[in-house]
């Protein structure tokens, strides 16, 4: 998507599918009605609140992606947009949910700063794909298909977290097997800042053990 350039372009935006709008500390500051028609939370159930914890969006492989500081939002923090990016969310009574979500980032006006959340339901289009790897998967083991990258390829992947220099140097001596005094000493710091690195390198990755973010950044390319 795009930055918008005029304030006056944001209200002809409630006409999208959905929208919401988040601040810099990714608080929901507008939620239009068709955001509620599809996901079936009104405003005064989500204004207020962190986009996090209203949408609980999952990637594909049921992978938890909405966080603090998730990569859309740092992103857009620094006046970047991302790619249109599908994400699995939960809607008011439950349901999961896929929304096919596109970032505007406005320049001017009262909502300079914020990031403009456009977003459909493809959950159908999603049933299908799903549908079709699976059966891709039935016909490879019959030794008719051509291969697992294409059959696992995500058509909407999200945002990939940006990492700085010392983080993807910390991911790659974690990736060798290096402790954290072990990392500590390749690097010429302390063991008490490797840790640091490393705790700041699991929240962005949104891993929960060391083990999981070589994995994810092994299957993302980022190592």
């Amino acid at each position: 998507m795009a930055v918008l350039s005029e304030a006056a372009d944001f209200e002809t935006l409630n006409t999208a599918d959905g929208m919401f709008v988040v601040d810099r500390e990714q608080v929901i500051v507008h939620w239009n009605d068709s955001a509620e028609r599809i996901l079936g939370f009104s405003r005064d159930q989500v204004i207020g609140r962190r986009c996090y914890e209203v949408l609980a969006g999952r990637e594909r492989q049921n992978r938890p992606y909405c966080r603090p500081d998730c990569p859309v939002i740092s992103k857009a923090r620094r006046g970047r947009v991302s790619e249109n990016y599908d994400l699995c969310c939960v809607t008011a009574d439950g349901q999961a949910r896929w929304l096919n979500i596109g970032i505007l980032i406005p320049n001017k006006g009262p909502m300079k700063g914020c990031a403009v959340h456009l977003f459909r339901d493809v959950t159908e289009r999603r049933k299908v794909e799903e549908f079709a790897r699976r059966a891709a998967r039935v016909l490879r083991e019959l030794r008719l298909s051509a291969g697992d990258e294409a059959i696992d390829a995500d058509p909407s992947p999200t945002p990939t977290p940006s990492l700085s220099r010392r983080e993807n140097e910390v991911l790659r001596l974690l990736a060798t097997g290096m402790k954290t005094k072990q990392i500590a000493e390749a690097l010429g710091i302390r063991p008490l800042t490797a840790r640091n690195h490393i705790s700041r390198l699991l929240n962005k990755l949104g891993a929960e053990s060391r083990l999981e973010a070589i994995l994810y950044a092994s299957q993302r390319g980022i190592i």
